[in-house]
Formats: structure tokens, C-alpha cells, sequence
């Protein structure tokens, strides 16, 4: 019975899963370390907190539409995501393959940025004690007034910091998602 067990469990996802996500989380991690200008180990915590989470989001995503797809796409689905391939019997399904990869690579980095940016946010705002590594990155209680209250300054600090956060993880995830998909299809 243990014999049989690796035909069911989908070991080679789990491992390449797990491979993809120390490589995300070591150069996202670099990213964040340079672009918000805190300690490696502040970023590497942040960097795996958002990675988690966003493969956690991400599967939700996945047994989701899973179950909601017209069986064709089911399989395909499945196929792509346990065993690294599309069915691809002639040419003109092969650039259909292509045509999905990108398709399911350009959702997954969507969805992976967005959940990255929003956990990025309520992590320094809700989790993070309020130290003076990351004391620049956090909004001030003043900037949570209402918005005929805020003076100048504390809109355009705002609005900065925002734009800090955005261009981190945007920078983060595009240099992860990069390489990871060079990856999958140097391996496919």
C-alpha cells in the first residue's frame, strides 16, 4: 500500500512547488531587502510571509476554478498543474499549450502580485511591531484621519509610501516570476 502511495499524491508538485517557492522567497527577499530598505532578515520573514500566502491563495484559486470548469479544462488544468504538460497530440494543440501557458503563468502572477501587495500592506500595519527598521514604511496614525482632515504633507507621504510598497513588490515579483517561468520552460 505505501508502495502505491507516490501514484497518488502528486510528489513531483509538491517538490517543485517547494523548489519555486525558496527561489521566490531568496530573490524577492534581495528585492525587498534593497528597494524597502530593511534588514535581510526582516525581508526574508516578510518575503516567505507573502509567499506562503500567496501559493495558499493561489491553490485555493486553483481547486476553485477546478471545480467550476467545464471538464476539458479540468484536465488540462490538473495536467498542467501535477505533471508540467498539457495534452498535445498534434501541432495545432501544441500552440493551443502555448497559448494556456500563458494564459494560466500571466493569471498566476497577477493573482500573486495582488496578494502580495495587499499582504505587504496589512503586514506592516497590523502584524509588524512598529520599530525603527520599518518605522518609514508604516502609515502614521495621523494619516488614517479622515480625508477632509489630512494636510498636504500627510497626503503626499501616503501617497509615496504607496508607491514604495507598489514598486517593491511589483519588482519583487517580476524578478521571481521571470525566472520561474524560464525555469518551467527550460524543464518542460
Amino acid at each position: 500500500m505505501i508502495k502505491d502511495l507516490w501514484l497518488v499524491l502528486p510528489l513531483r508538485a509538491v517538490v517543485f512547488q517547494t523548489l519555486l517557492l525558496l527561489i521566490s522567497i531568496a530573490i524577492e527577499s534581495l528585492v525587498l531587502q534593497r528597494l524597502l530598505n530593511i534588514s535581510r532578515k526582516t525581508a526574508t520573514e516578510y518575503s516567505a510571509t507573502l509567499n506562503l500566502l500567496s501559493t495558499f491563495v493561489g491553490w485555493l484559486c486553483f481547486f476553485v476554478i477546478e471545480a467550476i470548469t467545464r471538464r476539458f479544462f479540468e484536465t488540462q488544468l490538473i495536467r498542467y498543474i501535477f505533471f508540467d504538460r498539457f495534452v498535445s497530440p498534434n501541432i495545432l494543440s501544441y500552440l493551443q499549450n502555448i497559448l494556456y501557458f500563458f494564459a494560466i503563468r500571466s493569471f498566476i502572477i497577477l493573482l500573486d502580485f495582488s496578494v502580495e501587495l495587499i499582504g505587504l500592506d496589512f503586514l506592516l500595519n497590523f502584524f509588524a511591531e512598529p520599530n525603527e527598521e520599518i518605522k518609514h514604511l508604516i502609515s502614521s496614525p495621523e494619516a488614517k484621519l479622515t480625508q477632509t482632515k489630512k494636510n498636504r504633507h500627510q497626503k503626499y507621504r501616503e501617497i509615496n509610501l504607496n508607491k514604495i510598497k507598489f514598486r517593491a513588490i511589483f519588482w519583487a515579483n517580476f524578478s521571481s516570476n521571470i525566472l520561474i517561468s524560464a525555469l518551467i520552460i527550460a524543464l518542460t
